[in-house]
């Protein structure tokens, strides 16, 4: 039996457009000649205080619907392993679950120092490492 270890994230964003913004990969990272260490692959890595993510390894997405947060998010890579785990975790900070519009889950190596955030556009609930079977 092989598992992968992810980092979880689950958020709130007002718009798909705020979404996007805060998780694409910026074209110009690869076109600026700035030294890496000064540089970020986007507004995601930027928050987690890492140059370089390797999107290979991450997959996120914001959902729009309004279902029940195992319908929004099963649909996501070994979804049915970790849902009721991840849903758990956001229980016990004391999220609102109907409110949650987004996910990001990526490879525990990609990330050393994860952490939540909070700001007026958006809150995204760092809920820890979870383990699930690939």
């Amino acid at each position: 039996m092989k598992t992968e270890t992810s980092h979880f994230w689950f958020g709130t964003f007002k718009s798909e457009e705020e979404y996007f913004d805060f998780f694409n990969e910026r074209e110009s990272y690869y076109e600026d000649d700035t030294n890496e260490d000064e540089k970020y692959i986007s507004e995601f890595s930027k928050s987690q205080n890492e140059n370089f993510l390797d999107h290979d390894f991450m997959e996120s997405g914001f959902e729009k619907q309004h279902i029940s947060f195992e319908e929004k998010f099963k649909m996501y890579s070994y979804g049915e392993q970790w849902i009721f785990e991840a849903k758990n975790k956001l229980s016990e900070q004391n999220v609102n679950l109907e409110e949650i519009n987004t996910i990001v889950f990526i490879s525990k190596d990609e990330i050393k120092m994860p952490v939540a955030i909070n700001n007026p556009i958006f809150d995204l609930f760092y809920i820890g490492e979870i383990t699930y079977e690939i």
